[in-house]
């Protein structure tokens, strides 16, 4: 019996390992590299740092720091197409960041479009409802793993220890378990379709959108840099596009940043 149980030991040792490396797995510059870039930056060689950091991007290295310097240096060369669009990257890997944040916050105050949206209460259950902008799929995984490894060891002190299942409120406690690992697992998922939103940025000083996939159809609003977009729909050249204020319209997919 021993033997059959050791099995699935080791079976969910690899899950579990295999699952980590995906969840931890991240390139990292050296730090000789770190400091090159960093002596370029003070040097106000802003296009030298620009390359590196996008040849690192290019290389498969993610790391918030990485998006967010790019972001602030696009900013300090005015582009704010580019600087919301690298800050927002980084805002997917750290959401709860407040440095971020708080860049991302101050470049909105730079941009043109200013959308009033409806101020959000936030309850106490808020963190359930919108988990995305607490958690990155990464911590996600590490709950739903954690919360299955305590399962099976739980599991697994009842069978080895032959401790009665009707003690210690052992129903009670695996129910609890199974609940906490559907809830993870639940959220994870909601957090990952929410990070495969189809959002972009617009890119170029000014836009024009129009009513439809037609630059002959009637321009139905002008937009500017900076702007965050959901784009749902695609005709050949055109991109429809979803606004914060819920408007919808057409633009060529040449104003539109690459999906964040």
């Amino acid at each position: 019996m021993k033997i059959k149980y050791l099995k699935s030991v080791f079976i969910i040792l690899f899950f579990h390992i295999l699952s980590g490396y995906f969840l931890f797995a991240a390139k990292i510059p050296s730090k000789q590299e770190i400091n090159q870039v960093n002596q370029l930056m003070s040097n106000e060689k802003l296009d030298e740092a620009i390359e590196i950091y996008l040849h690192w991007v290019k290389a498969g290295f993610k790391s918030k720091i990485i998006y967010y310097n790019l972001g602030l240096l696009y900013e300090r060369k005015g582009n704010m197409g580019l600087a919301m669009f690298y800050l927002k990257k980084a805002e997917k890997l750290a959401p709860v960041d407040p440095y971020i944040k708080e860049g991302i916050v101050s470049l909105k105050e730079k941009i043109k479009d200013r959308f009033i949206l409806p101020v959000e209460n936030k309850s106490s259950f808020h963190w359930i409802i919108y988990p995305w902008q607490y958690w990155t799929i990464q911590k996600g995984g590490i709950f739903l793993l954690t919360g299955i490894w305590i399962f099976f060891i739980y599991e697994m002190v009842y069978r080895f220890w032959a401790i009665p299942r009707n003690k210690y409120f052992y129903k009670q406690i695996q129910y609890a378990q199974l609940f906490a690992i559907a809830f993870f697992l639940i959220q994870s998922i909601r957090i990952y379709y929410f990070n495969q939103r189809n959002e972009a940025i617009i890119i170029s000083s000014e836009v024009n959108v129009y009513q439809g996939a037609d630059p002959l159809s009637p321009k139905i609003q002008t937009v500017h840099a900076g702007l965050p977009v959901l784009f749902e729909d695609r005709i050949g050249e055109w991109i429809k596009i979803k606004l914060d204020n819920g408007q919808i319209g057409w633009i060529n997919k040449n104003h539109l940043s690459a999906k964040i």
